[in-house]
């Protein structure tokens, strides 16, 4: 069976690869249509000829490198696997190519500037996004240094500097907007991940709930049905459950629940599962060769079990009961759990605190 944790994470991973990829091809949707407003501006004689198709080869690439780090899984080793930073300074130096070489038409193409900026709401806090104004502001006035120095004759330069003072004002203004609405999307994804975790886990131990485990078990039913090795389902019972909470109240009820469930998680192997069936019951998945294994593993699990001391118990230990079943051909999630739970209630039985396998 493979590690219940480290498929959630890999899917996890997967996910976030998946949307870097699409945040890509949305950055490349719009090098496309750039590209045919610069042909046209290339046409009307204000771009040299043969600048386009160079710079559009040139980006395509850069995309290209990007599309092969996250790809390759390289972009998980960085600080920010999305390399937004770095794909928005990217956009930078391609305006700034433009704007060198734009002659009269370089007021208009500031524009390009801006749009590049929106790209910062998927990722970028407000920080971060008012350093990329700030990058934007320093890149044109690094253009208009190095036109004032190589073109003189063909730059006006106060109009260029005044064009930069309007652009670094509307910077000014828009880069606190572009994250105030990052921070909003950022603590909108904060608010549906509290939601999913809630719906997948219990509220008083943590475990996984009742609706993850049906999920879990279909998933792990079907590699069984295509010939991989079968997994062992436990289901545990607290003995005597309804007497501690007659006795002592059900806030101390609550507290055994918590307390078996964390000895269960601190004793379990990395690659068992293990979640709260509903009230006093857990189910557990584990990897087992033999019925002796498993008569083992339970074992090790009850008296880690027995082992636990309560304070508000007393002297009174606590004990579970545990029934397991391996898969069998043709088993369904129903068929499974009925069978490991007829087991743990023979274990019942034949007197608590004891596990029963069937054979």
């Amino acid at each position: 069976m493979p590690l219940q944790q480290q498929g959630d994470r890999n899917q996890r991973v997967e996910r976030q690869q998946a949307l870097r990829v699409r945040r890509l091809l949305v950055s490349v949707a719009v090098y496309a249509p750039c590209s045919a407003f610069l042909a046209l501006v290339a046409w009307l004689g204000y771009l040299p000829a043969g600048f386009v198709p160079l710079w559009t080869a040139t980006f395509a690439a850069a995309n290209l490198v990007f599309f092969a780090l996250i790809r390759t899984r390289t972009n998980l080793r960085f600080v920010d696997p999305s390399m937004t930073m770095v794909q928005m300074a990217v956009a930078i130096t391609a305006v700034a190519m433009v704007l060198y070489h734009a002659e009269a038409a370089r007021g208009a193409l500031l524009m390009l500037l801006l749009v590049i900026l929106f790209f910062g709401v998927l990722q970028l806090k407000t920080v971060e996004v008012l350093l990329m104004g700030a990058l934007c502001s320093a890149t044109y006035g690094a253009v208009i240094v190095l036109l004032s120095v190589n073109r003189p004759g063909k730059v006006n330069v106060e109009l260029e500097w005044v064009q930069w003072i309007a652009l670094t004002a509307t910077l000014a203004v828009l880069c606190p907007f572009v994250g105030y609405l990052g921070n909003i999307r950022r603590r909108l994804g904060e608010s549906l991940r509290t939601i999913q975790e809630l719906a997948h886990h219990d509220a008083l131990t943590g475990l996984f709930n009742r609706h993850h485990l049906a999920h879990t078990l279909e998933r792990e039913v079907a590699r069984c049905a295509r010939g991989t090795p079968p997994f062992l389902l436990v289901v545990m019972d607290i003995d005597h459950f309804k007497r501690i909470n007659d006795t002592h109240g059900h806030l101390v009820g609550d507290s055994v629940l918590q307390a078996v469930a964390k000895q269960l998680q601190d004793t379990l192997r990395k690659d068992d599962y293990l979640a709260r069936f509903g009230g006093e019951e857990f189910v557990l998945l584990m990897m087992a060769n033999s019925l002796a294994a498993a008569q083992t593993s339970c074992d090790r699990l009850r008296k880690c079990v027995e082992e636990l001391r309560i304070d508000a118990l007393g002297p009174q230990r606590v004990t579970v009961s545990i029934g397991g079943s391996f898969y069998r051909p043709q088993d369904s999630q129903g068929s499974l759990l009925e069978r490991a739970d007829n087991a743990m209630y023979r274990a019942k039985t034949n007197g608590r605190n004891r596990t029963e396998l069937a054979t």
